[in-house]
């Protein structure tokens, strides 16, 4: 599981839970490597395939908007936000990097639901690619905070 080893899974894991994947186009290939990392840590934990769902917007901006849309329309029990912000000359890369963070936490907070973050801000697309295993690292996170939510008397 991409390094991630079994014993890093929650005890429990509904395999009908319904996770989104909302993932930019924006850096396709790398991009696309995190995304098959997540949706191989989700099968792996025991997450059935038709469960999955990837939804691809147009970059990392958008990730917090069709977040919220799938959480407001209740079609997800949890999400993950996968995308690629290169660093370039000015500060540009920096606000997106920061308000897309921010987005997140708000559908999370707003919605009740685990939305993991791997919206990678990186100086160059092969740092991207080094890190196609954050996928799986998110994909993780989403199910720990998942369970918790699902075993405690506030879900």
């Amino acid at each position: 599981m991409s390094g991630i080893a079994s014993s890093h899974l929650p005890a429990s894991v509904d395999p009908l839970w319904r996770i989104g994947i909302v993932q930019s186009r924006f850096h396709t290939a790398e991009v696309q490597g995190m995304a098959d990392s997540a949706v191989q840590a989700l099968i792996n934990a025991g997450i059935a395939a038709d469960r999955i769902r990837q939804y691809e917007v147009p970059g990392a901006f958008e990730v917090p908007l069709i977040g919220a849309a799938l959480a407001r329309r209740g079609a997800a029990d949890a999400l993950i936000g996968l995308g690629v912000i290169v660093q370039g000359e000015t500060w540009h890369a920096d606000h997106l990097a920061h308000e897309v963070a921010r987005g997140i936490m708000d559908v999370q907070i707003a919605y009740g639901i685990p939305f993991a973050y791997e919206v990678l801000h990186v100086s160059s697309r092969r740092q991207a690619r080094a890190r196609a295993g954050k996928g799986a690292e998110a994909a993780v996170s989403v199910l720990h905070s998942l369970a918790l939510l699902k075993g405690c008397s506030l879900a």
